[in-house]
């Protein structure tokens, strides 16, 4: 079984590329399940059918869901919901702010993350390809099966702290139900998606980018943070590239604005493979058309592969009290490097080649210290 979830900023093309990845899967013969869990669906649209939180085969062996995360907490929640309503309600809150609020943080990206599970285990599918919300949900979400044993320790505090003065009310709504007896049997479920998005022959993550600044620079920032929960990229899917040339003075800027930051991206994202796909004419909204997509995206390589071997591009470490970034850079000069850090960026130059690493947040602010090479990798020496 292949679990691959596709990631990136709102707008770059993320539904259409997951979506043309699922058909390729489907019209190879393996049964395949594409889900969104984006706030914002928009799966529907390109496949052209009416899709809700069941699986619906949208052709032979394509089925596809768009995860409703707050009609599945009022449906399937009610105990858990209806508690957290009534304790904000008896802290003053109106009841209709009261029912909004009632959704607390990490839940959304639990049921999101229990819906995948529940696919996993259910041994009906080949391939699983996940359309993710934009970026800064879905790192929330990847976080949430490492950090749900303290989420719903945390919980469990609420409970007995508000349970004394709430038990009253608390009863009128689940006089015989303990709600909470529901928490370990979800942290055992969060465990084992977890054990099966760091499986790296399981489990990998794409990331979609445009030619632009800003998304270049979600998608390392992206990178960064899959490098540090251990999961693993294995491509970058470029969307919308535009014709080499073109008469039209303005589409001209455009294209040699695109080719700039072409480059950027192959700089950046080394040694990850590329996949580029480019603007199509019309809208790309039917398995026909999302097939056709998946055909110049991959070149003939098998979408449901991991496209990449090597298990990380960065490792943080922390050594002798310092710490050490690590990058896998095959056939680095060492004699030719500089590193300078910008900002949250560190920059890093060889010849005409630029890497640039978005820094997570335990790096920023601290100078680097020195730098050595050693089996492939660009070993970077921070101070502590």
């Amino acid at each position: 079984m292949r679990i691959i979830l596709y990631l990136g900023k709102g707008g770059v093309g993320k539904t259409t590329v997951s979506a043309s990845t699922a058909t390729a899967i489907a019209r190879s013969g393996k049964k395949v399940l594409i889900m969104s869990t984006d706030v914002a669906h928009s799966l529907a649209d390109a496949l052209g059918s009416e899709l809700s939180a069941t699986p619906v085969e949208v052709e032979k062996n394509l089925f596809a869901m768009e995860v409703n995360v707050l009609a599945e907490i009022r449906e399937n929640w009610t105990e858990l919901y209806s508690y957290f309503s009534s304790i904000l309600m008896h802290d003053g809150a109106d009841e209709i702010v009261a029912e909004e609020l009632a959704v607390v943080p990490g839940m959304e990206e639990m049921i999101s993350l229990r819906y995948i599970w529940k696919a996993a285990k259910s041994g009906l599918y080949d391939a699983i390809v996940v359309d993710a919300a934009p970026t800064g949900e879905t790192m929330r979400l990847l976080g949430m099966p490492e950090s749900y044993g303290w989420y719903s320790d945390k919980i469990g505090g609420w409970h007995s702290k508000a349970i004394g003065f709430a038990a009253p009310l608390l009863n009128r709504f689940m006089p015989k139900k303990n709600i909470f007896k529901l928490m370990p049997e979800v942290n055992e479920h969060m465990k084992e998606l977890h054990s099966f998005l760091q499986d790296k022959d399981i489990t990998t993550f794409r990331v979609v980018v445009n030619p632009e600044n800003m998304v270049i620079k979600e998608a390392l920032r992206v990178q960064t943070y899959l490098n540090l929960f251990g999961y693993k990229l294995d491509a970058v899917m470029v969307n919308k590239i535009l014709p080499a040339e073109s008469k039209d003075e303005y589409l001209s800027s455009l294209i040699a604005l695109q080719q700039k930051y072409l480059k950027v991206i192959d700089d950046c994202f080394y040694p990850i493979p590329i996949f580029k796909a480019k603007q199509m004419a019309k809208e790309v909204i039917s398995p026909d058309q999302l097939h056709e997509l998946s055909q110049q995206l991959f070149e003939g390589r098998n979408p449901m592969d991991v496209l990449y071997a090597n298990d990380t591009t960065q490792v943080l470490e922390k050594v002798n009290g310092k710490y050490v970034l690590k990058l896998h850079l095959p056939n680095v000069e060492i004699t030719k490097l500089n590193v300078n850090i910008k900002g949250d960026e560190l920059l890093v130059d060889i010849n005409n080649f630029r890497k640039s690493i978005v820094l997570p947040n335990v790096l920023v602010g601290r100078k680097t210290e020195g730098a050595d090479f050693e089996s492939g990798h660009l070993n970077i020496t921070f101070s502590s």
